[in-house]
């Protein structure tokens, strides 16, 4: 009887996890937001071999976890042998430990637990990034160039567009759309220039964070080449209708279903002639395959 309830705390810590993270993925499964892609995506280059080797990784975590697993089993066992015939006596010293390791378990899967919806984010994050990647790439044709995952110090601009009409960085959200049936105005972001005004909730950040990165980018561009680049500032938000609510100038922050993005990328009047379209490009390219100094 006391091996079997020694046996019993040992579990705890893993039950707590388990149980915890259990709630926490069916409280998120019950949002009733939806995703707002509504295009296919493509397989990515290295689709096949990514896939491969998060099964893989996957395969290792659950033998660890096995291994974790015959190591409880087999301490179990042992002191079921080792333990004399009258029983353990349970001393203050053994609730100390008791209560420290208990405590050490609540901290360390609250740390887990706060992780699962950030986890969630970043998913919608790539998935979002894919689609405006794969929906951009449809409209552009010929001269025009776009190069994805720009890195810079401590950031990266998800996409860089390079065409005649300018050079534009392009940072991508994600934000689930209202539960299904209510009409048209629960797609729609109504923007004014400075604020995304959405079903129910308004933000700002994105917009900032637009612009910081396009004026870092032109910086970037102007220290590199000694030639002044125009570099437009552009926020797009695959799956939603955008409704702009003031004139949206050149010098204020595009937003943009990338799906119908062919009227700012494409068929606005040239302002880069083709060498200098080449050296931006040759300059963007460079940053999409190094970290470069802020």
């Amino acid at each position: 009887m006391i091996t079997l309830a020694v046996a019993l705390l040992t579990a705890i810590p893993i039950l707590i996890l388990m149980g915890a993270v259990f709630i926490q993925f069916w409280w998120l499964d019950r949002s009733p937001r939806r995703d707002p892609l509504t295009s296919e995506l493509r397989r990515l280059p290295g689709a096949s071999t990514q896939a491969r080797r998060e099964e893989d990784m996957e395969d290792v975590v659950t033998k660890m976890a096995w291994i974790a697993m015959i190591g409880w089993i087999l301490s179990v066992v042992m002191l079921q042998r080792l333990v004399p015939e009258s029983g353990l006596t349970w001393k203050t010293m053994d609730t100390i430990n008791l209560a420290l390791g208990l405590s050490a378990t609540v901290i360390l899967t609250w740390l887990i637990v706060r992780k699962v919806p950030e986890l969630r984010r970043m998913k919608q994050g790539v998935r979002a990034e894919q689609a405006t990647a794969q929906e951009l790439s449809e409209v552009l044709a010929g001269r025009n160039r776009i190069i994805h995952d720009v890195v810079a110090k401590g950031f990266n601009i998800d996409h860089v567009v390079i065409t005649p009409a300018g050079v534009f960085a392009v940072e991508t959200k994600s934000r689930l759309k209202p539960p299904a049936g209510q009409g048209a105005d629960a797609v729609k972001v109504a923007y004014d220039g400075t604020t995304l005004t959405f079903p129910g909730w308004v933000e700002t950040a994105p917009i900032e964070q637009a612009r910081r990165q396009a004026d870092w980018l032109a910086r970037h561009l102007k220290a590199a080449t000694g030639e002044t680049f125009p570099v437009f500032p552009v926020l797009a938000l695959p799956g939603w209708y955008i409704e702009n609510k003031a004139r949206i100038t050149d010098d204020m922050v595009r937003v943009i279903n990338p799906k119908n993005a062919a009227w700012l990328f494409i068929k606005r009047p040239p302002i880069l002639d083709d060498a200098a379209l080449q050296r931006a490009i040759f300059c963007v390219e460079k940053l999409a395959t190094e970290a470069v100094a802020d």
